[in-house]
C-alpha cells in the first residue's frame, strides 16, 4: 500500500488531541498531509500541511436523513491510499513504512474478540451468509487503512438507503461502526487484521495497558503497535500510557487539558452528587 494521506475527523472539542496526533505522525517520520473530516460546523486553525475535507453531498444526505454527525466517515470510502485515524490516536511508527508491504483494508484493533460494537442484527444476518469466522472481519473505526476507493457517492447512498441495511447504515442513534463495518465487508475487499496470525502485532488498545511497564511488549519491533488507540478510554485518569498523548502537548496546550480534565470532574461530581439525592428522596418498597 502506498499512503498519500492520513485522514481523521475533528471539531474544537476535540482539538487537542488532534495537534497531539499530527505531532506524533510527524515525529515518526510520515509527512503526508493530513485530511480532517469536520466533525460539525465548530473548526479551528490547522496545523501546517492539513486541510479540512467535506464532501458536501454526503453531509448534506446524511442530515437530510438525521443520520449521526460521526457516520461522515462514510466518506473515506470514497477514497483510496489513505491512513484513517481518529484524533485520539498516537503513532509509534511511521504508518507508510507499516502499511508498504500490505493491500486491500487494513487494520489492527482487537474487535475481533469483542464484536458488542461492531454489529447489529443486520450486519449479523449478512455475516451469517458469508463465513463462520466472519469475527476476523470486523473492525473498529478508529483506525483503518485502505488501498482502494470502495463506492462512489451514488453507490453509498443506495446501499445505505436499503430497506436491508439502513437500520444500521443511517437510522443507527448510537454510533458509525456497524454502518462501516456493513459497507466495507460489502464491498467484498480483503480484510486484513495486523494483531492476528501470521502478524501478531501487540495491542493498539491503550485499555490493554495499565501499568508503567507497558513499553515491556514492545521489544520485537516488527510486532511493536504502529499507532495506539485510546478508543473508550478516558485520557484522563493518569494510566501510565496517557503520557505518550500528553507529552506531545506544548506547556500551555498541557494547562488547557488539565483545566477541561478538572472541568469535566467537577461536573461528574455534580451529577453523581444529584443522583444520590434524588435516590435518597425515594420512598422504599
Amino acid at each position: 500500500m502506498q499512503l498519500d494521506k492520513i485522514i481523521s475527523m475533528a471539531n474544537i472539542k476535540t482539538r487537542l488531541r488532534l495537534f497531539a496526533m499530527i505531532r506524533s505522525l510527524r515525529a515518526v517520520g510520515c509527512n503526508l498531509t493530513v485530511w480532517v473530516i469536520p466533525y460539525d460546523n465548530d473548526r479551528f486553525d490547522l496545523p501546517a500541511n492539513c486541510i479540512w475535507w467535506e464532501d458536501k453531498r454526503i453531509t448534506a444526505w446524511l442530515a437530510a436523513n438525521h443520520a449521526r454527525q460521526v457516520m461522515r466517515k462514510y466518506q473515506c470510502l470514497t477514497e483510496s491510499n489513505y491512513q484513517f485515524v481518529d484524533a485520539d490516536v498516537i503513532f509509534l511508527r511511521n504508518p507508510e513504512t507499516v502499511l508498504q508491504p500490505h493491500t486491500g483494508f487494513i487494520t489492527s484493533c482487537g474487535h475481533w474478540h469483542n464484536t458488542e460494537h461492531t454489529t447489529t442484527k443486520e450486519v449479523l444476518e449478512f455475516f451469517d451468509q458469508t463465513t463462520t469466522i466472519w469475527q476476523q472481519k470486523v473492525f473498529n473505526t478508529g483506525q483503518f487503512a485502505c488501498d482502494k476507493i470502495l463506492y462512489d457517492f451514488s453507490e453509498l447512498k443506495a446501499i445505505a438507503e436499503d430497506v436491508k441495511y439502513r437500520a444500521t447504515c443511517l437510522d443507527l442513534k448510537y454510533h458509525e461502526q456497524p454502518g462501516l463495518n456493513l459497507f466495507v465487508n460489502l464491498s467484498g475487499i480483503a480484510i486484513t487484521n495486523l494483531t492476528l496470525q501470521p502478524y501478531y502485532m501487540e495491542s493498539t488498545w491503550a485499555g490493554d495497558y495499565n501499568d508503567a511497564s507497558f513499553e515491556r511488549f514492545w521489544t520485537n519491533e516488527t510486532r511493536k503497535p504502529y499507532l495506539i488507540h485510546w478508543a473508550g478510554c478516558k485520557m484522563n485518569i493518569n494510566r501510565p500510557i496517557d503520557e505518550l498523548f500528553l507529552n506531545q502537548l506544548t506547556a500551555k496546550e498541557l494547562t488547557e487539558w488539565k483545566e477541561k480534565v478538572k472541568m469535566l470532574e467537577r461536573k461528574q461530581k455534580s451529577f453523581a452528587d444529584t443522583m444520590k439525592q434524588r435516590l435518597k428522596k425515594l420512598k422504599p418498597f
